[in-house]
């Protein structure tokens, strides 16, 4: 059966050394649970039970008795735990052995000295001197007791007269011993006063080392606290501060008086070189929290939690109005012109960052660096966890902390409004006040930040939010960080947005009117990249999808296509002097072109408006489709919308530019017509038989190839909307004209029944004939009047 508790362990004992029946403390673990439970004690191999006093069961008080080993363990044993063991020892002191003739420098009783005969100690006792029978008889009953009694008497009265027969006679000895008697102790007195002297110095110097071992550490205290001090050994020094006050802090003895006021002055020393060291500034949040646990245990006066507070809230503001010092000096010294990123190292890319981006990447890595440990330095003071139990101050110092929970809400809606506001006068001037700018400004705004730049400081600044989010900050004392993020989001929508106009733009300067197979120039897709390179940008600003932001987008977006649009419409207005065609050129490399028409249309105004209006119809069918799948990638709510507004003023432009060139084309040869008809004083009713095909019917014939063969060069997928309309105009300028005769001749309605059949077929041919321009052209050299036509 195990035992309910472990082997009686002793593990110190003070002192560690004496003589027999010296006075011992004992302690260790396990040592029993009661008196009655301590069944063995001894030291050295002598049993010290009967003077043993069990205080606690890490703690016995006994006397060590007269052992025969110098030196031994001290072996406890108890009911419960059973024989116990020791990790320290005892070492037996063997008193000096003194004989009556020896001279000694103290007082040695006399009535226990040692006797060299018998190599032991041997005791004198006064009633040795004293008669064994003072009665002088044997008493075995009362007779005889009452015999003795009479004897007494008679003895006594003999006595007293005998003794005072003696002193009369012998008075005048009696006077001369007493006179011997006193000479005698004054040569006494100066034989032993010596000897007295030195037994009192003995004595005392006895007594003073004795109140100096015994007072040891009181005494060594202030040397031991100016050394841990040195060596940064706090704790000790505490311990050791708070056993001596618990020992002497109320002693009125002068001499641990004056020396516990000189450990109160080391203390104090200590005290206001902890809090210095709490306060200097930059510190770890360890080290704050331990120099708080320090003052506490030594019970320094008013908080120093709170002051370490105030002085980092002062140092956070110091290292952020220093950060924007900094980099306005450096701004000053060197320009550094703001460029879009690009893919380069992060080294470039550092170099080349504008001076305010760096600035803002700087001052958010001091706030993220500095306020999280801050906030949990306040936490720690709310929470009473900064404090040890032992100072007995902890629910004062929480009840401290609650009350000034405004005064840190302040602390930190300060630090917040500090970063908003430098982020402001770097970018953001214009939304602070004069005396604002005075403070916070001073920043070289001559270039303008481009939306990329502002899309970095977007990010991180939106880093930082959620760096003290992660803290658990209430989102009242961050929401003006959330207001800036806003408002930065507007700004780099409209610089970016602004900037993107600017490139559409400067698009109709880099047109090289080079058509490729499709009948497009590569307008269009410097056009499209644009509008991805910009919804790219917008992607940060747009995470947040606030209705002003993404209404503000999207009214943006459609004036820069409008804005595109209306740099189609004055590339198709400019004249010849307006536009350098020495670079205009068509590529003639498709294999649906004919050798046979080689000319260069491009540097005619018909030919741009052809290039244009197939521009457009790349735009509406490709480009805009494209530009929805961005717009809905990039969180853009009505992209919808923004296309459908833009097709609409794409088709109101296509449909301008349609009629302007088929106006263009057909005029001409619709005006041709009717002086054509009657050049000569050709005469319906008097005509001769027709013999082909008439002059003007000819020169209609080839302005139309012409026509067909300008637009298959650039789009064939505009021919027959082209040809269609100017054959509907050319075949309604014929019927009015035909309608306008009063009477035709036999010749005459002949000739006039002939021209519609070969408006027809040519409009069939085309409309519907690949090679259109062979077949119009054999239709001129063969065509003739048959009757039956």
């Amino acid at each position: 059966m195990s035992r309910a508790r472990q082997p009686p362990l002793v593990t110190g004992i003070s002192p560690n050394e004496g003589a027999p029946w010296t006075k011992v403390t004992i302690r260790g673990e396990n040592l029993g649970t009661g008196h009655n439970d301590l069944i063995g004690l001894s030291i050295c191999g002598h049993n010290c039970l009967l003077t043993a006093e069990w205080i606690t069961a890490s703690k016995i008080v006994c006397r060590v008795g007269p052992a025969k080993d110098d030196k031994g363990e001290i072996i406890v044993t108890t009911k419960s735990g059973g024989l116990g063991t020791s990790t320290v020892s005892f070492k037996l002191l063997k008193p000096e052995r003194i004989g009556i003739l020896d001279q000694s420098a103290v007082w040695v009783d006399e009535l226990s000295y040692y006797d060299m005969r018998t190599d032991r100690n041997k005791g004198i006792s006064p009633l040795s001197l004293r008669p064994a029978n003072p009665l002088g008889i044997e008493i075995d009953n009362f007779e005889q007791l009452r015999v003795a009694v009479a004897n007494l008497k008679k003895q006594a009265s003999k006595k007293n007269e005998g003794s005072l027969a003696y002193v009369k006679g012998g008075l005048s000895t009696f006077f001369e011993a007493q006179d011997a008697l006193a000479g005698a102790s004054e040569t006494a007195d100066t034989l032993f006063q010596e000897v007295l002297g030195r037994k009192d110095k003995a004595d005392s110097t006895r007594n003073a080392l004795n109140v100096l071992q015994r007072f040891k550490f009181l005494f060594n205290l202030p040397l031991n606290i100016e050394r841990n001090i040195q060596k940064g050994d706090y704790d000790v020094v505490i311990n050791d501060y708070e056993k001596a006050k618990s020992l002497f802090g109320n002693t009125e003895v002068p001499v641990f008086k004056k020396v516990y006021s000189e450990v109160e002055t080391r203390i104090e020393a200590l005290r206001k070189l902890l809090l210095d060291k709490l306060l200097e500034t930059p510190s770890t949040l360890h080290d704050q929290k331990r120099y708080i646990r320090y003052l506490s245990d030594l019970h320094a006066p008013g908080d120093p939690a709170w002051k370490c507070i105030v002085a980092q809230h002062k140092w956070i503001l110091q290292l952020m109005q220093n950060c924007k010092e900094d980099f306005i000096k450096e701004q000053k010294g060197t320009h550094t012109h703001a460029a879009t990123p690009k893919s380069e190292s992060s080294v470039s890319w550092h170099y080349k960052s504008p001076q305010q981006v760096r600035f803002v990447e700087k001052l958010s890595d001091v706030v993220i660096s500095q306020l999280p440990n801050f906030w949990k330095l306040w936490i720690s003071y709310v929470n009473g966890s900064l404090f040890s139990e032992k100072s007995g101050q902890v629910e004062k110092l929480k009840k401290n902390a609650r009350q000034r929970q405004n005064d840190f809400k302040g602390m930190i809606e300060e630090v917040t409004r500090r970063l908003v506001q430098l982020v402001r006068g770097a970018l953001l001037p214009s939304s602070l006040t004069e005396l604002q700018l005075r403070q916070y400004g001073g920043w070289d705004t001559k270039t303008p930040l481009s939306g990329a730049w502002l899309t970095q400081v977007i990010h991180t600044v939106r880093l930082s939010l959620e760096a003290l989010s992660a803290l658990e900050i209430p989102n009242d004392l961050l929401q003006v960080i959330q207001d800036l993020l806003q408002d930065l989001r507007v700004h780099c929508l409209l610089t970016t947005l602004q900037h993107t106009e600017e490139d559409v733009k400067r698009l109709a300067e880099k047109e090289d009117w080079v058509v490729d197979n499709e009948g497009i120039t590569s307008l269009p897709a410097q056009f499209e990249q644009c509008m991805i390179q910009m919804l790219q940008s917008l992607k940060e600003p747009m995470e947040c999808k606030p209705g002003e932001i993404n209404d503000k987008a999207c009214e943006q977006c459609v004036s820069i296509i409008k804005v595109f649009i209306k740099c189609l419409e004055q590339l198709s207005t400019k004249t010849d002097g307006d536009i350098d065609t020495s670079h205009l050129s068509v590529d003639l490399a498709s294999p649906d072109l004919f050798g046979s028409i080689q000319e260069d249309f491009s540097s005619k105004p018909e030919q741009r408006l052809l290039i244009i209006l197939s521009n457009c119809q790349y735009l509406e069918r490709h480009t805009f489709l494209n530009l929805a799948e961005h717009l809905e990638k990039n969180s853009f709510t009505t992209a919808e919308k923004i296309i459908r507004v833009s097709i609409e003023a794409l088709r109101q432009l296509d449909e301008y530019l349609f009629e302007t060139y088929v106006e263009k084309k057909s005029d001409p040869i619709v005006g041709s017509l009717e002086p054509g008809i009657y050049a000569g004083y050709f005469d319906w009713k008097d005509c001769l038989p027709p013999t082909g095909v008439r002059s003007y019917l000819k020169e209609a014939l080839v302005s139309i190839i012409s026509v067909h063969a300008e637009v298959f060069t650039v789009s064939k997928e505009l021919v027959p909307r082209v040809l269609s309309k100017i054959i509907e105009a050319v075949a309604e300028e014929m019927s009015r004209l035909m309608q306008c005769v009063s009477s035709f001749s036999k010749n005459g309605a002949l000739q006039v029944k002939a021209t519609p059949h070969i408006h027809l077929q040519l409009a069939f041919d085309l409309k519907g004939i690949v090679h259109p321009k062979m077949k119009i052209l054999s239709l001129i050299t063969h065509s003739h009047v048959v009757p039956n036509l």
